[in-house]
């Protein structure tokens, strides 16, 4: 059930075609989230409402939490599948991550977009704003790396303008620039098709507007993939089941998959991304676990070919039973690969002298943080099968 004030948006109509070419429009409804704590859940959540530049504000206060998701509050019987939302954010000093949820189950599963207070004054730092799914308890953060943009944003204690537009599997996220689109997600990760709207971090949040089925720009389903035309990706692989590997062992020889190895078919979703957590949900925290992938590449003659690799978060390669490669790619660790510890073929780039013939690349992934994946392109397909 839906308990708030709704208000309408003059110019916004919802056209629908009819049969024989007539069009019916309708006037878009528009619900403005009251600023109250009925209308919240807060979920013990440190949250003050107060006056902020003159409009009435609620505080969000994340008591020094880290990752997003922590000191949550959610809209109260609410559901949300398609349409605008839109909102003003002032970032708290000190803050780190301020999010909005939507379609929203629980802490678990969300779609979320956030800005990243660390940017300010810094616009064509890519990392700024960023798009991410929650699934199962997983932040695809790691795995999302095209899904992000620089934006300008105002100094702390002042209001940012963002509206996002939501249909489908598509989004456009305006911030401050309402007649610029900031970031374009033509295929969102997120595995629910409804639910609430909540926001996190350490900000004021104000001005809260939702239209439903309100989508200017977006056509229904979901978007291209952007590398959906380069054949260098190799997209078909076979992936064992994971198992536990202790923080610190390293692999070796006797590691690798034997006769007896149950192989099951996956293949890389958009951007390349073979989802290892898609397939396997979370890696339990404080754990760490491996499985190993399996290609074959058939080349028409010997030849070198370059592999560029995205990595979440350690990998192991051998090309025809040879040891070749390790990689490891820690968020905020030694070590951490740019750009800043996610997958994207920048990540590394690995040479392979292939034979006539079947040649076989094995590659052990270990995760013990956020995504789980790889990213596999070859730098020259021609003259070669996979």
């Amino acid at each position: 059930m839906q308990r708030f004030f709704l208000s309408l948006l003059f110019p916004l109509f919802l056209c629908t075609p009819k049969m024989f070419g007539i069009v019916t429009c309708v006037r878009a409804q528009t619900i403005t989230i009251p600023l109250r704590a009925d209308a919240w859940d807060l979920a013990g959540a440190q949250v003050e409402f107060e006056t902020l530049q003159g409009q009435p504000a609620m505080k969000l206060n994340d008591k020094g939490a880290d990752a997003t998701g922590s000191n949550l509050v959610r809209v109260k019987d609410f559901a949300f599948r398609n349409g605008t939302i839109e909102y003003d954010i002032a970032l708290q000093e000190g803050a780190r991550f301020s999010s909005c949820h939507f379609r929203m189950q629980d802490a678990d599963n969300s779609e979320h977009v956030y800005l990243r207070a660390a940017f300010i004054g810094d616009p064509n730092n890519s990392s700024g704003f960023q798009y991410a799914a929650v699934v199962d308890g997983v932040n695809y953060w790691d795995l999302s790396f095209p899904y992000q943009t620089g934006v300008k944003m105002n100094p702390a204690g002042e209001f940012n303008r963002v509206k996002l537009v939501v249909r489908d599997q598509q989004m456009l996220a305006y911030v401050n620039d309402m007649d610029y689109p900031a970031l374009y997600i033509p295929i969102m990760d997120g595995t629910v098709d409804a639910g609430s709207i909540g926001f996190d971090g350490k900000a004021w949040i104000s001005n809260v507007r939702v239209t439903p089925d309100a989508t200017p720009g977006l056509n229904a389903g979901a978007g291209f993939d952007p590398v959906h035309n380069d054949v260098r990706y190799l997209r078909n692989w076979q992936v064992s089941q994971p198992v536990d590997f202790p923080q610190g062992r390293e692999v070796v020889a006797a590691d690798l998959p034997g006769k007896g190895v149950a192989w099951e078919d996956i293949t890389a979703e958009h951007h390349g991304m073979v989802n290892l957590s898609r397939k396997f949900g979370q890696t339990p925290r404080g754990s760490r676990r491996m499985v190993w992938l399996k290609t074959i590449l058939n080349a028409q003659s010997a030849t070198d070919r370059e592999l560029r690799l995205g990595i979440s978060d350690e990998v192991t390669i051998y090309l025809n039973g040879n040891y070749l490669y390790t990689g490891k790619n820690p968020y905020a660790a030694p070590g951490m690969m740019a750009p800043r510890g996610r997958a994207t073929p920048e990540n590394a780039t690995v040479q392979l002298a292939l034979q006539e013939g079947d040649n076989e690349v094995l590659i052990g992934v270990a995760n013990y943080f956020f995504g789980w994946g790889i990213v596999a392109q070859l730098n020259d397909g021609s003259g070669l099968r996979y």
